[in-house]
C-alpha cells in the first residue's frame, strides 16, 4: 500500500515544525490553514483532493494506471471521507510535546489487526491516517489520508508526486489550485 507508506512518511516531516500543539487525542484535525491534501484509496483507485486556501478545488482519480480529472460536481459528490472502521479503536500510542502530538489508535486485542488511525498534529499542520489492510493483495486495502496546514510548495509536491498521475492531469490540478 505505497500511498499508506508516503502517508505514515509525512509525520517525519512534520515532526521538525515547531507551533502550536493539541492534547487532545479524540479531537479530529483541527483546520491548520494553508492547503488540504487528501488521497483516498478504495480498491485498487486513488483519488487526489487539494483543497487551496481560498477554497479552491481540484482532484484526480487514478485507476488501472489511467488518470483522470475530476470536475466540480465529481468533487462535490466525494464529501467527507467516512471512518474506515465502524468503531473507533482505542488509543495504543501516544506521544505528546510541546508543538507535537502523535497519536495510534488500533484494536489492542489483535496486534496484528488490519486497520489502525494514526494522527499527528505539529507546528500547525496536521496529518490523519485511517488505515485498513483488506488481506492479501494491494486491491482490497483502504486508507484515508488528510494533510492540512499545507504550504504551497508542499501543494505544489503532493500534486508533483501523484504516484499515476499522468502529467497533463498533474497540469490541470495546479492550475485548478493556482499553483
Amino acid at each position: 500500500m505505497r500511498v499508506l507508506l508516503l502517508a505514515l512518511a509525512a509525520p517525519l516531516i512534520l515532526g521538525a515544525c515547531t507551533g502550536s500543539y493539541s492534547s487532545s487525542s479524540d479531537a479530529a484535525p483541527e483546520p491548520a490553514g494553508g492547503y488540504t491534501l487528501e488521497v483516498r484509496a478504495v480498491e485498487g483507485v486513488q483519488t487526489y483532493i487539494i483543497t487551496a486556501p481560498d477554497g479552491r478545488q481540484t482532484a484526480s482519480t487514478v485507476a488501472e494506471g489511467m488518470s483522470s480529472l475530476l470536475d466540480a460536481d465529481q468533487i462535490q459528490r466525494l464529501g467527507a471521507a467516512e471512518p474506515l472502521s465502524a468503531e473507533p479503536h482505542p488509543e495504543v500510542f501516544a506521544l505528546r510535546l510541546p508543538g507535537v502530538n502523535i497519536s495510534v489508535a488500533a484494536d489492542e486485542d489483535n496486534p496484528n489487526g488490519d486497520s489502525a488511525t494514526v494522527l499527528v498534529n505539529a507546528g500547525g499542520r496536521t496529518v490523519h491516517v485511517d488505515a485498513e489492510d483488506g488481506g492479501p493483495g494491494e486491491n482490497d486495502d483502504r486508507a484515508n489520508v488528510m494533510i492540512t496546514g499545507a504550504t504551497e510548495s508542499d501543494a505544489r509536491d503532493f500534486i508533483n508526486d501523484a504516484e499515476d498521475v499522468s502529467a497533463e492531469v498533474k497540469q490541470q490540478m495546479l492550475t485548478a489550485v493556482g499553483l
